[in-house]
């Protein structure tokens, strides 16, 4: 297990590591939104998916702030595990945090102005598929499962593996109602069809598959 003053210093490099993706991909989102007049189609009921979601994820990036402030009350307490060699745990925790920053960040500077935590279509809706989303589908998915399960396996915290377990449930939930609107878009369902004949879900599909081509 980490001393308290490394963990803090881990912690506040996590925090780091995230500020970069999101100014990384600040930099292709565009200034001008899209026209407030354009219909949006939003998925029923959404809202629940989105509390829970952005609940989830709050509860895990929370946890380094509280290393942060109270290192030696959390890292002794009875819910954060020892066991020998779980030095390399941890240090695998870090690395998957760290792919977690860059691909949420790669995937962020895709989806430029379409970036959305809510469900929805709106009729200038074009088909993301450049970037990770070549290969996957749900890559801002795939990256706060992978950040999730990094600072669980960081700070080896009990309380974190029912925040993964959420976010994990959500995201499932959340990519199959996208892709069941997408489906429906009379306008993008036929290439959303191709699209996801040919990519994986969140991993990249190891088979070969027709290549997107835009």
């Amino acid at each position: 297990m980490m001393a308290a003053d490394t963990a803090q210093i881990v912690a506040a490099a996590l925090y780091a590591a995230l500020a970069g993706a999101v100014v990384y991909a600040r930099r292709s989102w565009s200034r001008v939104p899209a026209s407030p007049s354009l219909p949006v189609i939003v998925g029923e009921n959404s809202w629940w998916s989105e509390a829970l979601w952005l609940g989830a994820l709050a509860s895990v990036f929370a946890y380094p702030l509280g290393i942060l402030l109270f290192p030696r009350a959390l890292l002794t307490s009875p819910l954060t595990i020892r066991f020998p060699g779980d030095e390399i745990v941890q240090v695998g925790g870090i690395l998957l945090v760290l792919v977690g920053a860059v691909l949420s960040g790669w995937a962020l500077r895709s989806l430029g102005r379409f970036t959305t935590v809510r469900i929805q279509l709106t009729a200038d809706q074009s088909l993301i598929t450049g970037g990770p989303y070549r290969w996957i589908r749900h890559p801002m998915y795939t990256a706060n499962l992978l950040l999730a399960l990094g600072v669980t396996l960081t700070f080896l915290s009990l309380t974190l593996w029912i925040s993964v377990g959420v976010v994990s449930a959500i995201a499932f939930l959340r990519a199959n109602r996208e892709e069941r609107m997408f489906l429906a878009s009379p306008r993008l369902g036929p290439e959303y069809a191709a699209y996801r004949r040919a990519t994986g879900r969140f991993l990249p599909r190891f088979r070969r598959t027709p290549s997107i081509r835009r």
